[in-house]
């Protein structure tokens, strides 16, 4: 019987995970399946539980139930526990789920890929502090950069952010900063990486930043990936920024929420290649 996976989401038709998983399956010959499944919010554990029932050997979590789904869970990974967030859950062999987070791994082995960055060093400026923009503020500050900014509209998000961060303050976890709206764009250009964590440009042309916020010289790693070129992309790279989306974090977190469910390395290149020609 071939092994069954699935994303949960609300929305979740959209989704591109079905695609690059069955790229992977394909490659390694493995007999499984991948399919998408809307759950609303407050729903999350039913289905959870559902789909044990059902014989699933794992799921993604995509927005907006990665916090739902760590509430669910008794046993959470360190990944899961370090951002208070799930995006995979594995079903183990005693009945049990497992959490885990895979976002913050996706993000990191992407950065390296596409600038040859690690945090180490680096003045960073995340702009959105909601889940995925949490779990990255959180991967910064543990991969040691000199300065960790963080910018969110509504301010208490950021605060919360920042006192989470200075709880891992005995992990070497660099301090956070938060910026407030005015001054959003003296600490953009002051900044040698910025993270673009909202969901500027995923359904229309707007830019997280306005042009002033950009240097030559800077990078720009917007999480986005609707589009080749997002429109705060396509600001940041007129101003002579290089710039990156989150095509390659959704495969390279979807390869490592592979890794968990199957023992086995993912096949990225048949999954950047299908992701790629769907976008």
């Amino acid at each position: 019987m071939a092994s069954r996976f699935a994303l949960l989401g609300h929305p979740v038709a959209h989704s591109l995970s079905p695609v690059m998983h069955e790229a992977s399956f394909r490659a390694l010959k493995l007999d499984a399946t991948y399919e998408c499944i809307d759950v609303p919010p407050g729903a999350v554990a039913a289905a959870l539980e559902q789909c044990r029932r059902d014989g699933f050997s794992g799921l993604n979590v995509t927005v907006p139930h990665k916090q739902e789904t760590y509430r669910a869970l008794e046993r959470l990974d360190v990944s899961a526990r370090r951002v208070g967030a799930v995006n995979t859950v594995r079903f183990d062999p005693d009945g049990g789920m497992t959490g885990f987070n895979t976002d913050a791994a996706g993000f990191l082995a992407d950065l390296r890929a596409e600038f040859g960055l690690m945090p180490l060093g680096l003045r960073i400026m995340v702009v959105g502090c909601g889940g995925a923009g949490r779990a990255l503020a959180i991967a910064c500050a543990l991969g040691g950069c000199s300065k960790l900014r963080l910018a969110n509209r509504t301010l208490e998000r950021a605060e919360r952010v920042a006192e989470e961060i200075a709880g891992f303050a005995a992990e070497g976890a660099a301090p956070a900063e938060v910026v407030p709206l005015p001054e959003w764009v003296a600490a953009a250009r002051d900044s040698d990486l910025i993270v673009q964590a909202t969901t500027a440009g995923m359904s229309d042309g707007s830019s997280a930043l306005p042009a002033e916020a950009f240097r030559p010289g800077q990078y720009l790693y917007d999480i986005v990936y609707t589009s080749p070129v997002t429109p705060t992309m396509a600001v940041a790279k007129g101003a002579g920024a290089w710039v990156a989306n989150g095509l390659g974090m959704l495969v390279r977190q979807g390869a490592a929420s592979f890794r968990i469910w199957t023992g086995r390395e993912a096949n990225v290149s048949a999954m950047r290649m299908a992701v790629e020609k769907r976008n």
